[in-house]
């Protein structure tokens, strides 16, 4: 299962994420797919980003959240995620 925490205090929001869906088969997992791609998509597009990959657990921490861009691209991030897990809840959840 993959398990996505979002921390928000400030100027500052931290994604941490780990885990696999396991929804299919490796390479072939839709769930998987679909979650990186909107974590990296949104990770590539915002500014003032560091990130972190140690132990299978990715930590993105944007400095600069409250800014129009990255503010809009980590709503939609966390819209998205919200419907990966209203739809996919076995595979993927957040946590607190």
């Amino acid at each position: 299962m993959i398990k996505v925490k979002m921390i928000k205090k400030n100027n500052k929001t931290t994604i941490i994420a780990n885990g696999h869906a396991k929804y299919s088969a490796y390479g072939s997992d839709i769930v998987c797919a679909s979650f990186s791609t909107l974590l990296t998509h949104t990770i590539n597009n915002c500014t003032n980003v560091s990130v972190s990959d140690e132990g299978g657990v990715l930590t993105a921490i944007f400095s600069d959240a409250k800014s129009v861009e990255n503010k809009t691209l980590l709503r939609a991030f966390e819209n998205t995620v919200s419907q990966l897990v209203r739809q996919y809840s076995d595979y993927i959840m957040i946590i607190s």
